[in-house]
């Protein structure tokens, strides 16, 4: 009974190292030869627009939260379910349709930094803006209005905004 117990103790352990020397293998491998593309999205968002730009290895970043909560849906349906990251979120204005959803994104995922224009919009979007941004312990960071977005990365500069094509950028 003993020698039994043992002999499938040893091929579980064996069939746990291919396993995982195969999903390592198979890591590495994206790692090294993925392509190197930009990838932005158009995000369907009711009211306003939104932009999610994929950068390879992971990142991403979000230009403009239209008005509401839907911005959450919209990430959550472009997004693999396991990243609840953002590199940036970007809001080049401060109205409704540019900057409404914040709150829910800066709730529901991380994010690295917030690049907001320095305009000032409605003061209890503002607050609310404030107080989702203070929540999540984002950096904020504030952006003069005349400013262009250029998103800069390997070799690429892709200017970003509501009117940015939706595709793939090589670098």
């Amino acid at each position: 009974m003993g020698r039994l117990y043992h002999e499938g103790v040893s091929r579980l352990i064996l069939l746990t190292l291919i396993g995982t020397l195969t999903l390592a293998n198979a890591y590495l491998y994206h790692a090294v030869f993925a392509p190197h593309v930009v990838i932005v999205e158009s995000l369907s968002v009711g009211k306003g627009s939104a932009l999610l730009v994929r950068i390879p290895r992971g990142g991403a970043v979000v230009v403009g939260a239209g008005a509401d909560a839907s911005i959450v849906r919209a990430l959550g349906q472009a997004l693999p379910p396991w990243q609840r990251h953002l590199d940036a979120l970007i809001l080049p204005a401060p109205t409704l349709n540019a900057s409404g959803g914040a709150p829910f994104v800066l709730e529901r995922y991380r994010v690295g930094t917030l690049l907001r224009s320095s305009e000032q919009g409605a003061p209890t979007r503002e607050a609310a803006l404030a107080a989702a941004a203070t929540a999540a312990h984002t950096r904020t960071q504030e952006i003069p209005p005349e400013a262009g977005l250029v998103l800069h990365y390997g070799g690429l500069s892709l200017p970003l905004s509501a009117s940015t094509t939706p595709g793939r950028y090589s670098f």
